[in-house]
């Protein structure tokens, strides 16, 4: 990820420094999209494991006290985030952690670990509802609808915030970042105001990113509102495609590819030449994605199949920002305590271990490629019940070929951009 200034430093060194051979790392790569795409074939039934929480545990897990402290205490962090971003002073300002690290990387293994968290504690949701109240209006909005929409106005918003992080001008600047998170606000809560609270699910970028990367998470809940134990598999299951799926996934795959990609020598330079950084940047992020989506569309012409990418989202989202999670974000909390004459004496310089980053990076993207493939073929069996395994298998071979490539094109990215 490049960042102006000293903010946001991402990666360990250059990418071709991590100490795991290039070409071993590719050949087990393609070994295991292959190995899993055969052992998935021996599956005769999609995945549907789940194992109810017991009854007092779900009882505190579906009390309402807890998630009232926490949407009220991220509600209080956010305001403070904005407020000092606008107001407080522009060096060691945490703004710019508190966005691209804390929410867009912290999210997804926050998401994974919990389940689609931020459904509970969106602070846009907690200003819509006192909104409503103050106002008298209906928190199911003035004119509801839109949800033939499907999660298109999610990725438009994915795709406007993607465009900030890696492209616009000045966008560590605090005062940037406030008047950005204050006018994604705006619009958000303005559109609920109209749709409804049922707006955010659909429209809100970060509420969708967590609740496609929550699928995975092993805590999910039934029918009935009980909390179970599930396999990733079901939670991608209980999915009901909606119309935009793929675009919003193929917003998210193909910023994260423009990301690596950006960061390589070559198209920095053939940016400098042009002189129009911000013009060429942002044809590039446009064109990685339609590629993506058009990917898609070719190999599963369907929404169904495009939720087998979000795995492998997940996965290369994890390698690509796991170093910048573990060294920025300790560092935004330390600039934070900064603020309020707190942990002055900690120096937030923090330098993981190359070989242990190198690892998990290789390991997230080769798991999530498995469970991307094995999505696939349960969504090849819900799609032609009772079909003949041959049938089955021909039905999920353009998407498995596509996983391939872009396990091939995730791990380069990673270790030579």
């Amino acid at each position: 990820m490049t960042r102006t200034g000293s903010v946001l430093a991402h990666g360990i060194g250059n990418s071709q420094d991590l100490p795991l051979p290039f070409d071993l790392v590719l050949q087990v790569g393609v070994v295991v999209v292959v190995l899993s795409f055969l052992v998935a074939t021996l599956r005769r039934a999609p995945a549907v494991a789940v194992w109810h929480v017991p009854e007092k545990w779900n009882a505190f897990l579906r009390a309402h006290w807890w998630r009232n402290i926490l949407r009220v205490s991220v509600f209080a962090l956010a305001t403070y985030i904005v407020g000092d971003a606008l107001l407080g002073p522009v060096e060691s300002n945490p703004a710019a952690h508190a966005l691209f690290v804390w929410l867009w990387v912290g999210l997804v293994p926050a998401s994974i670990l919990l389940g689609p968290v931020w459904r509970v504690l969106n602070p846009l949701r907690t200003v819509h509802a006192a909104v409503c109240r103050v106002f008298r209006l209906p928190v199911t909005g003035v004119k509801p609808g839109g949800a033939g929409w499907g999660r298109w106005p999610a990725a438009l918003a994915l795709l406007g915030f993607v465009w900030f992080e890696l492209i616009a001008p000045d966008r560590t600047n605090p005062r940037v970042v406030g008047a950005w998170l204050v006018g994604y606000g705006v619009v958000q809560i303005g559109f609920a105001v109209v749709r409804g609270n049922a707006w955010f699910a659909r429209g809100d970028g970060f509420e969708a990113y967590s609740d496609l990367a929550g699928r995975l998470s092993i805590l999910g809940v039934d029918d009935d509102a009980r909390f179970v134990v599930r396999s990733p598999l079901a939670g991608l299951a209980d999915i009901v495609p909606e119309r935009g799926t793929a675009a919003f996934v193929a917003v998210w795959w193909g910023s994260t590819i423009f990301d690596s990609a950006s960061g390589s020598p070559w198209w920095t330079g053939a940016v400098q030449t042009t002189g129009m950084p911000v013009l060429v940047n942002t044809a590039g992020l446009l064109i990685v994605c339609l590629l993506v989506a058009a990917s898609l569309r070719w190999t599963a012409r369907d929404q169904h199949f495009a939720l087998a990418l979000v795995p492998i989202a997940v996965g290369y989202t994890l390698a690509h920002y796991a170093s910048l999670l573990i060294v920025e974000g300790p560092r935004g909390v330390v600039l934070l305590g900064h603020q309020w004459g707190l942990a002055e004496s900690i120096d937030p310089t923090f330098t993981p271990n190359p070989m242990a980053i190198a690892i998990f990076q290789v390991a997230c993207i080769l798991i999530g490629h498995l469970l991307g493939v094995l999505v696939t073929h349960d969504r090849a069996l819900r799609a032609n019940p009772g079909a003949p395994p041959a049938l089955v298998v021909a039905n999920e071979l353009p998407s498995v070929l596509l996983m391939v490539g872009y396990t091939w094109a995730g791990l380069y990215l990673l270790f030579a951009a």
